[in-house]
């Protein structure tokens, strides 16, 4: 067995002012948050040396990603595809960095945290690292892997699960419209 792809899609939570609830978030790069060091400063108190690793997407699938994202055909597709309630806002697109970690964040400080370890992410989740990661050490090196994941919270404390349904189905929809790309690779 030796896929060309491997493929995560679900949900993520987003960074206020960033992201829109909806919104698709192709992560590159992504990285595991909680890789570092637990120690103490030099007043004994706890301090977290991050030091992850970042693991980026396939070049050619990011551009793609990008161009796709901003087809306004592309984005009616899937917003008229949805036939239930939808956030209020413009569905868009983002190819960016996406945090992964062990565990579901619903505090403003640690979500603030994360975000200190690089500037630009645009999302939260727990599984596309880890994924990112899988596909690197398999023995079949031309196996890519591609997270994409649609803002369902703010992995704040008013985190809810109100819009996880609308952002599978964004997440599912982009993945969908991204595959049956003429320019995507499937290795046809």
């Amino acid at each position: 067995f030796r896929p060309k792809y491997v493929v995560m899609l679900g949900i993520c939570a987003g960074i206020p002012e960033k992201t829109n609830l909806g919104d698709v978030v192709v992560g590159d790069p992504t990285w595991d948050y909680g890789s570092g060091k637990r120690s103490l400063d030099e007043n004994s108190s706890p301090v977290f040396l991050s030091a992850p690793y970042q693991m980026a997407l396939k070049a050619q699938v990011s551009q793609l990603a990008l161009e796709l994202g901003r087809d306004p055909d592309v984005l009616k597709k899937i917003r008229t595809g949805w036939d239930g309630d939808a956030p209020a806002g413009r569905l868009t697109v983002h190819v960016g960095p996406m945090a992964s970690g062990a565990s579901v964040i619903a505090d403003d400080a640690e979500s603030r945290k994360i975000g200190l370890q690089h500037r630009e992410v645009l999302a939260i989740e727990m599984e596309a690292y880890a994924v990112m990661a899988a596909t690197e050490y398999c023995s079949g090196r031309d196996t890519s892997a591609i997270a994409i994941k649609s803002v369902c919270d703010y992995a704040d404390a008013k985190k809810s699960d109100s819009w996880q349904a609308y952002a599978s189905y964004t997440s599912a929809a982009f993945a969908d419209q991204l595959f049956r790309s003429e320019f995507f690779d499937l290795g046809r």
